[in-house]
């Protein structure tokens, strides 16, 4: 891999990795790790730190940790959910994004614009997903949050702590809640 002198300021800096020996070594310094083992010579493996990973790389590595979640559990089911509030310029004021997979939802963002905080557009929000992820079949929703943003408000609609991160950042915790969804009768799909 060679550095890309097309980034920023045109110069990245070089690529690191460590050997099997566990030092760490720029990658133009090294063609090949230089192991100092026999026995790790043989393995040809060394661990790679990429400072700019190909999207077909990342691919692949997921593709493999599906395949083997597909062996160990059944099909995921996978499901992108993706929810906008929009205004009457059709502007996003608001969403959700998440994805739905083996009877979870899992909400990665949900964000309201400030000018229209606290007008219960954020319950409105999240009450969609839950509904969509109920009828995808989804039993259950687990969401990440951090101090400084609303963890409260969560656990008003039901959502319980479940871990918590400390000095995540800084002063700040990390919230990992979770909440069981009731299933309706119009319950569609599987998740």
């Amino acid at each position: 891999m060679q550095p890309d002198a097309s980034v920023s300021g045109g110069i990245r800096p070089p690529s690191v990795v460590l050997t099997a020996a566990g030092q760490r070594a720029k990658l133009n310094e090294v063609a090949k790790p230089k192991p100092e083992k026999k026995r790790e010579a043989a393995s040809g493996i060394w661990v790679d730190i990429a400072s700019d990973p190909s999207e077909h790389d990342k691919q692949a590595l997921r593709e493999a940790l599906f395949a083997y979640n597909r062996a160990q559990a059944g099909d995921q089911h996978f499901q992108e959910l993706t929810i906008w509030l929009r205004d009457d310029q059709q502007q996003i004021v608001g969403g959700v994004i998440g994805s739905t997979y083996w009877g979870w939802l899992l909400v990665e963002f949900l964000w309201v614009d400030e000018r229209i905080r606290g007008r219960g557009y954020g319950r409105l929000l999240l009450t969609a997903a839950e509904r969509e992820a109920v009828r995808r079949g989804c039993r259950h929703v687990c969401l990440e949050t951090f101090s400084f943003q609303a963890p409260a408000f969560y656990e008003k609609l039901g959502y319980v702590a479940f871990g918590v991160l400390d000095d995540f950042p800084g002063r700040h915790r990390r919230h990992s809640l979770k909440k069981d969804l009731q299933p309706t009768s119009s319950e569609g799909g599987s998740a």
